[in-house]
């Protein structure tokens, strides 16, 4: 017989199952937390997801969002950068991507002419003709703004520096169907890229399990270039086209590495490959697991007196801030206003972020400060300046120790102060520590050169021994030994052989500098940095500045702690250094045509600086207005966009009145630079930092010397 007993215990359950799971319907909630916390679960990842899905961004043969020869309207995250090369028949190109922000994608590309002699330069060993472009393309509206819910919108420029040769100016649209892991794309341009043209790529795998094939794409683009006409199309074989459609496929490897393979104009077989990493937004290749955690323990909080003697609160500091990256230089001890104020002056020798070094120092004084004490000083000394200083009230210290408030309020209830200076009648000092005398680094000393006549890359690679420290009253000096052991700089000069500067060579002779086969002394200087309160600083170096010039230099700058502007003038008198030795020579070289001439030549440069940091997009600009070294005048405007992980990406343009002409155009000096922190490649934080910079020519208009430290970023690092 059925136990109905048992059926209706079993049922039961069931019903309340059924009755949770379709509290819509019912138009009532179920009482059970753990199913209400679970559909609160999904409707976040829903979102999520949604936010944070997007179809996975192709790029064409010059690394711009695309397909093959043709843009489209998408571009990659904001801090990307890429390098990538491409065989495209019959050009093979060296292309480099930033993406300094969502909405301005930058390029470039080194292209050359496969089997095409330059008619000058080739016979001397250059090789095939190439040419040199920038790109730029910037988003109006991205599909991502709407979700892929709207078309995105960009226009951009092709090949807009330089000789020109493959300039084209363009305006596309791109929609993208999530669902169906689609884009399209149609868009119309001028010049090169001739009126109407369009793109499809479609990912047929993405949402499936074939992990291996989710990256696949087809691509399929209609080419709007014009490659039967020879004054867009420069290379003889290249203007073969059998038709206007392009077709192949992608695939993304690691979801860092791009590979390409393409069959375009009805007539040859392409190829690229490329890579890509987030350098802006990264947090380090390398887990921080060398970092210390916060300061935790041992806790000493008794108060000053028997008990805890001076010396002893002073070596709990020393011993617990050296482990977290910070070195103490000095401690006094005062009692005015009935307040007893500890003062500290620290070195912050590990971390790149203003916030970090604040929080190391929120945990150490909160572990570690006698309960007696009122208030806590922390002066900053960037070495060799003192930067800025922080107040901080006991009581909020000891308020965020209990967790009685975050990290937040208390930055807010302690903000940067300007830096002041104990009473030494009403201060006891506890501490003082004497600056490193002698500090020994051993550097990489790198040099390249891009279109030399000689060939397409040269470069000088080597050491530099680096010895730098401390004499009496502050005065830091810098001494650098260069050694160069692989260089291919040999076979060059130092004039250019189609259009040489007639200006005088204040720059394009440093190719001599280069050449040095023995150990060369490239800089070696003593400087002296003052901080006057009130946002006030000054500079003066003297010695061997730099490898080319010596001399005296001298800064003032105005840059008030949570100020985004300052300003500032520097001034140096220089002569110019022989290529050997630490000998100066009272000549310098001027060209007349081809033919040298020499004049006596003291150099000097001066300019009134403005800098203002535009935090909330994390825009750097630099105005500097004033006499080059090559006696022109002028200014240099400099922009420059950081990111969180400490990546600085700038450009920069020089107007001056010097008369330098490049293939019969007038030339202004512009280029390119960038520093990037090496904490993200360490196990630990270092403040740490390589940089690269490059002009699009090498001469003698808009330059100026270094004089020494350069105070606005000095500040500025220890800042943000």
């Amino acid at each position: 017989m059925l136990d109905y007993q048992k059926i209706l215990s079993s049922l039961i359950p069931l019903f309340l199952i059924l009755t949770c799971s379709n509290v819509y319907s019912l138009e009532f909630v179920c009482d059970d937390p753990q199913a209400n916390l679970m559909e609160d679960l999904e409707v976040v990842e829903y979102w999520n997801r949604r936010q944070n899905e997007r179809l996975p961004v192709t790029y064409n043969h010059l690394l711009q969002g695309g397909y093959f020869a043709m843009p489209s309207a998408r571009m990659g995250q904001e801090g990307e950068i890429g390098t990538g090369y491409a065989w495209v028949p019959p050009y093979y190109s060296y292309n480099l991507r930033f993406q300094l922000v969502d909405f301005l994608e930058i390029s470039g590309n080194y292209r050359v002419f496969r089997g095409v002699d330059d008619p000058v330069l080739t016979p001397l060993g250059f090789g095939d003709f190439s040419d040199k472009g920038a790109n730029v393309k910037l988003s109006l509206f991205s599909p991502e703004a709407s979700h892929y819910d709207l078309p995105g919108l960009a226009i951009g420029m092709e090949d807009f520096l330089g000789t020109q040769a493959f300039k084209a100016y363009y305006i596309v649209l791109t929609q993208v169907f999530l669902k169906n892991n689609l884009e399209i794309s149609l868009g119309y341009g001028a010049h090169r890229i001739h009126k109407w043209f369009g793109g499809m790529t479609w990912f047929p795998f993405r949402q499936t399990k074939w992990t291996y094939f989710q990256n696949l794409a087809f691509i399929l683009e209609y080419d709007a270039i014009p490659y039967k006409d020879e004054t867009l199309e420069r290379h003889p074989k290249g203007r073969i086209k059998h038709t206007h459609w392009n077709i192949g496929i992608k695939y993304r490897l690691w979801d860092s590495i791009d590979l390409s393979v393409s069959y375009i104009r009805g007539d040859a077989i392409a190829f690229s490959a490329s890579s890509y990493y987030n350098f802006g937004s990264t947090k380090g290749m390398i887990p921080k697991i060398s970092d210390p955690l916060p300061y935790k323990s041992p806790v000493n909080t008794q108060a000053i007196g028997a008990l805890r003697p001076d010396d002893a609160i002073v070596q709990d500091l020393t011993y617990a801030m050296r482990d977290q990256g910070i070195d103490l230089l000095e401690a006094w001890l005062s009692n005015e206003q009935e307040k007893l104020t500890l003062r500290l002056k620290v070195c912050n020798m590990a971390y790149r972020e203003e916030q970090r070094f604040r929080e190391r120092l929120y945990a150490l004084l909160g572990a570690l400060t006698p309960e007696n004490i009122d208030e806590v000083i922390v002066v900053l000394d960037a070495v060799p300046a003192l930067i800025q200083e922080y107040h901080f009230n006991m009581e909020y210290i000891r308020l965020y120790k209990e967790q009685a408030i975050g990290g937040y309020e208390l930055g807010i209830l302690t903000p940067m102060h300007e830096v002041s200076y104990p009473n030494p009648f009403k201060s006891k000092l506890l501490f003082t520590k004497k600056r490193e005398w002698f500090n020994l680094e051993l550097l990489p000393k790198v040099h390249t050169l891009f279109g030399s006549s000689r060939g397409k890359f040269k470069y000088a690679l080597g050491l530099t021994l680096a010895l730098n420290g401390f004499l009496q009253n502050n005065v830091y000096y810098s001494i650098k030994f260069g050694y160069f052991a692989l260089s291919n700089l040999h076979d060059i000069h130092s004039v250019d052989r189609l259009n040489p500067s007639q200006l005088i060579n204040v720059r394009t002779d440093i190719i001599n500098y280069f050449q040095q086969k023995s150990i060369t002394i490239d800089e070696a200087y003593l400087e002296k940095i003052w901080n006057w309160g009130s946002g006030w600083y000054t500079r003066i170096s003297l010695g061997l500045l730099e490898q080319e010039y010596g001399g005296v230099g001298t800064e003032w700058l105005y840059y008030p702690v949570n100020s985004n502007w300052a300003i500032g003038m520097d001034f140096a008198i220089l002569k110019k250094r022989t290529p050997h030795g630490v000998d100066f020579t009272s000549k310098i070289r001027k060209l007349d045509g081809f033919t040298p001439h020499y004049l006596k030549f003291i150099g000097s440069q001066y300019f009134l600086n403005i800098y203002y940091d535009w935090k909330n997009t994390g825009l750097e600009f630099k105005i500097s207005a004033g006499k080059f070294l090559a006696d022109d005048f002028g200014v240099r405007t400099e922009i420059s966009r950081y990111f969180p992980s400490g990546l600085r990406i700038g450009f920069w343009a020089t107007y001056t009145n010097g008369h330098d002409v490049i293939n019969g155009q007038t030339y202004h000096d512009k280029g390119l630079y960038f520093s990037l922190p090496l904490d993200i490649f360490y196990t630990k934080s270092s403040r740490s930092k390589w940089g690269y910079g490059m002009s699009a020519w090498l001469r003698d208009i808009g330059v100026r010397a270094y004089t020494g430290t350069e105070l606005y970023l000095m500040i500025n690092q220890n800042r943000q």
